[in-house]
């Protein structure tokens, strides 16, 4: 008489390590087909224009800026990786000083307080915006950090999704300076 085979039984262990692996290979293959690699999106198109009030109540309107090379960062202060960008931000403003006109706009909850104490402590000499107007959206700023470098004549020149090393920076700047 034939025996029967018995199926073995998954343990919930076998089945979560599975999944995991399942999910790691898929993550290899998005990476490698469906991501691209940290370049610049340069789009050499005119930046949106655009007028608000400042954390210290001053007005700050881009077209103003005209003959300045302009950096905007479109973050939030509960943002770990904006925050992880500062320093970087921070060599960029150390190389070029005054000479370039850096901007943190704040797309989400955060106050002109808020966003005053964080400039203070990480940012000095920038100006930092709480965006009320949804400024982040002509930019179609979909992720923080966003950076945006604006040339002389005001057209974005560089974009930049996520972290950005200094050097990229420094150099995409300096193309502009």
């Amino acid at each position: 008489m034939p025996k029967k085979r018995q199926k073995r039984k998954r343990s919930i262990t076998e089945i979560i390590g599975l999944a995991a692996i399942g999910i790691f290979v898929i993550g290899i293959i998005w990476l490698a087909f469906f991501t691209s690699p940290q370049t610049p999106n340069q789009t050499n198109t005119l930046a949106p224009d655009f007028a608000l009030t400042d954390v210290d109540g001053k007005p700050f309107r881009l077209s103003d800026q005209h003959g300045k090379v302009v950096v905007l960062e479109f973050m939030y202060t509960a943002c770990p990786a904006c925050v992880e960008e500062s320093p970087r931000l921070r060599q960029l403003r150390s190389n070029f000083g005054g000479d370039v006109v850096m901007v943190s706009i704040s797309i989400q909850s955060d106050t002109d307080e808020t966003l005053r104490d964080y400039r203070n402590q990480n940012l000095m000499g920038w100006v930092a915006i709480v965006d009320k107007e949804g400024i982040y959206k002509l930019y179609g700023v979909r992720a923080t950090p966003t950076i945006v470098i604006i040339d002389k004549n005001g057209y974005i020149q560089y974009e930049h999704v996520g972290l950005t090393e200094s050097s990229v920076l420094v150099k995409e700047v300096g193309n502009l300076a």
